[in-house]
């Protein structure tokens, strides 16, 4: 589908319809007798009743972009209305047309919003690594506790970096039509002590504690490790961000026959139910304030759910404003290529 969508009037000189393109109904919302009344009389938007009244007044072509104000749908459209004569001179009058430029508009603010979000991104990891380098190089190094505490931010900001630049490797690829996955046999018991043991360092920095319940005899699965670590990775890390001081991450995990389900709860901020519906698609961020200070390109979330799907999996998230958020991840023991 086009960004663009242009809808044609023609007018007489006195400002009459004498022409209506489809497209009016939809992008100006006409009424279906439109033709052969005069636009001036018709309860469309002010903007472009002021811009034809001009026109027919002064005798001159008028242009202008504008947010629609009695529109059902508010909408960004531009308008131009040029003078036009046909050749044998059997008609003149103006020729109206109305371009809807919602759908562009509003991928250059998100344009806008995720450069700001990676520069920030970018910058705040990349100044904690160089305090941090430079605070061992001036002496800290010889301080166990200080050199501890530097060398745990280094790799925490260092993951941090990583996890964008995979972020963005995706977005590079978004017209992709499934997530490529390399699958392999392994202990999901083994990745899950992975994530636990990578994840406590940050989560102790931050004051959480991160918790495991991990059900005997987890199964070995076929499934993409690399993935699945990125994913809960991901989810863990929102989780320790959006939490609350002394607050708790509990990573879970149980089996049947077929299917493993794995759980990351916290007892965070919640997330409001209006939001809900919207948490996995592209861009999105609950809070986009709160985003600038926690980080955040609002790619992690989709970037899970595609992963999640491409393993013939299902995600799915329980939240509560100020109690906390689940997310519950159903996945078959062994995923299909």
């Amino acid at each position: 589908m086009s960004l663009f969508q242009d809808a044609v009037l023609l007018l007489n000189q006195a400002g009459i319809i004498q022409f209506v393109d489809p497209l009016n109904f939809e992008v100006l919302e006409l009424p279906e007798d439109a033709l052969g009344q005069s636009l001036t009389d018709l309860d469309t938007e002010p903007m472009i009743l002021q811009l034809v009244g001009a026109a027919l007044e002064q005798h001159a072509p008028q242009t202008a972009e504008f947010v629609s104000e009695k529109l059902e749908r508010q909408k960004t459209l531009a308008l131009s209305i040029e003078p036009y004569e046909l050749s044998d001179g059997s008609a003149a009058g103006w020729i109206m047309i109305t371009r809807d430029l919602t759908s562009l508009r509003r991928l250059e603010s998100i344009e806008r919003d995720f450069i700001t979000n990676v520069s920030h991104e970018l910058r705040t990891p990349l100044t904690s690594i160089k305090m941090a380098a430079e605070s061992l190089q001036m002496g800290a190094i010889a301080n166990e506790k200080f050199k501890e505490r530097f060398l745990s931010n280094i790799q925490r900001d260092a993951d941090r970096l990583t996890r964008l630049v995979n972020e963005l490797l995706v977005l590079a690829n978004v017209q992709d039509a499934k997530t490529a996955l390399h699958l392999a046999s392994f202990g999901l018991d083994e990745l899950l002590d992975d994530v636990a043991s990578a994840m406590t360092p940050h989560a102790r920095v931050n004051d959480i504690a991160l918790e495991s319940q991990f059900a005997p005899n987890l199964p070995i699965i076929n499934a993409d490790r690399d993935r699945l670590r990125q994913v809960l990775v991901n989810l863990i890390d929102n989780a320790i961000k959006c939490n609350r001081p002394n607050g708790i991450v509990t990573l879970a995990a149980e089996s049947d026959a077929t299917q493993v389900t794995l759980k990351v709860t916290d007892t965070g901020i919640g997330i409001p139910s209006i939001d809900l519906p919207r948490i996995f698609d592209r861009f999105f961020r609950v809070d986009k304030a709160r985003s600038r200070v926690t980080g955040g390109t609002g790619l992690g979330l989709s970037l899970v759910k595609d992963i999640i799907e491409a393993h013939g999996g299902d995600i799915r998230v329980e939240s509560t404003v100020n109690v906390g958020t689940t997310f519950t991840i159903e996945l078959p023991i062994r995923a299909k290529a």
